[in-house]
């Protein structure tokens, strides 16, 4: 039997820890973290807007001053999207497919045309929706700020676009 216990003595040297010593800096009580998982994708931080009146809003990191100069038409509009005569489904669309498009032509600022509901029954839908539609996905990640319109009586919103980020 002595053979038996021998063989115990080898397995447990060969399992033996010493002289090992922990890697500098890592502290032995805490455990490792687990690793994030490679197939999730990182989700950005949902843009948070700043309401600053009617028909107005900015993302949270904006200066108010900037809104404040793009209600009075800083910087000028460089394109116009004209929802007279359409629902409110068709509008949604319209104003998302635009304003894709600008962004992807590198501009800056656009102008929603929308009206003022003086002719519809139901008021200015169309103006009234329009807050939601800008802070809402997909458009919300595309828009700095937008305010309505000062030069016009409110039938307009000027929208100030972020810049496209390019792939290095």
């Amino acid at each position: 039997m002595s053979g038996t216990g021998r063989r115990r003595d080898d397995e447990t040297d060969a399992f033996s820890l010493r002289g090992v010593r922990p890697l500098a800096g890592r502290d032995k009580r805490r455990p490792d973290p687990e690793p994030a998982p490679r197939s999730a994708p990182a989700r950005a931080k949902p843009r948070r807007f700043v309401t600053a009146g009617e028909g107005s809003a900015r993302v949270a990191d904006l200066a108010a001053k900037t809104l404040a100069r793009l209600a009075r038409g800083d910087p000028a509009p460089e394109c116009d999207v004209d929802l007279h005569g359409l629902d409110a489904r068709a509008a949604r669309r319209r104003v998302r497919d635009a304003l894709t498009r600008a962004r992807d032509e590198d501009k800056r600022c656009a102008r929603v045309i929308h009206g003022r509901g003086r002719h519809s029954e139901s008021g200015a839908v169309l103006r009234e929706r329009l807050p939601e539609w800008l802070t809402e996905p997909p458009l919300a990640d595309g828009v700095l700020a937008f305010a309505r319109n000062a030069r016009d009586g409110g039938g307009s919103t000027l929208v100030l676009l972020r810049r496209p980020e390019r792939a290095p």
